[in-house]
């Protein structure tokens, strides 16, 4: 799987692939296929940017990837205004493309694990699924003891053998787990998915969809859940200013 098909962009200390949604759903394709192992795509966005300048793990684990995709309009708007040739088209939030890569596990017989989330949400995801995708191919484990010395996960994932493992602890809980996992058990894939899992159980409320294309998602979010949030919408993105204006002023007199 080459990496060259895309071209990489360099901005605020990251690195990330132009992917459109049909873009991500064929490289995804594309690994499961190939006959590489523990593959990794990753995501960026605004809290994943605040994170990877403070947490060496982060950094070490976008290194890993194999593809970074952009989640998050906040990163869109940064990088257009540093002249970096991402659009809308290139946000690509799980909530707006999960649907449709079931419909292709399902129709490729991909098995797929999930950890994460709490126990009565992961027990209750492989029935939820199987009413829209009855022949999808799915376990799942919580997230609780996945940290654990006596966890059961890696061996549940060896003996089910699973084409992709997604993982949703949130950042940057699910990112270190996979940097563990790769050396410890075989998949094809792993896909950090955040909160997918609780938005498709209803333990988080779903924000309107037309709100994530406008770049206020997050505002949605905050409104809904202000004690948990604040720091991350409010406060982060404060800090990652100077970070910014620092390199727009660099790249504004380099091409002057």
């Amino acid at each position: 799987m080459a990496q060259s098909r895309f071209p990489t962009y360099q901005f605020l200390g990251i690195r990330v692939q132009p992917l459109t949604t049909s873009d991500l759903l064929g490289v995804i394709e594309s690994a499961i296929d190939s006959n590489a192992e523990n593959c990794i795509i990753g995501n960026h966005n605004l809290h994943s940017l605040y994170l990877f300048h403070r947490d060496a793990k982060m950094r070490q684990f976008y290194a890993s990837n194999r593809y970074t995709h952009v989640d998050g309009m906040s990163l869109i708007f940064l990088a257009r205004m540093l002249h970096i040739p991402l659009n809308r088209s290139h946000r690509n939030a799980c909530l707006d493309w999960f649907e449709e890569f079931f419909q292709i596990a399902e129709k490729n017989s991909w098995r797929i694990y999930f950890l994460g989330g709490r126990p009565e949400v992961a027990a209750g995801i492989p029935a939820r699924l199987h009413r829209d995708y009855p022949n999808l191919q799915i376990k799942t484990h919580h997230g609780y003891d996945a940290f654990s010395p006596k966890t059961s996960v890696y061996a549940e994932i060896e003996a089910f053998a699973p084409h992709i493992v997604l993982v949703g602890m949130g950042m940057p809980l699910q990112e270190r787990w996979i940097l563990e996992a790769q050396n410890r058990v075989h998949a094809k894939l792993f896909y950090s998915c955040g909160a997918i899992m609780d938005y498709f159980m209803g333990a988080q409320k779903t924000p309107p969809r037309w709100l994530g294309k406008l770049g206020l998602e997050w505002l949605y979010r905050l409104v809904h859940d202000p004690a948990r949030l604040f720091f991350r919408y409010v406060i982060e993105p404060l800090t990652l200013m100077p970070l910014f204006f620092c390199e727009w002023w660099g790249r504004k007199h380099f091409a002057g």
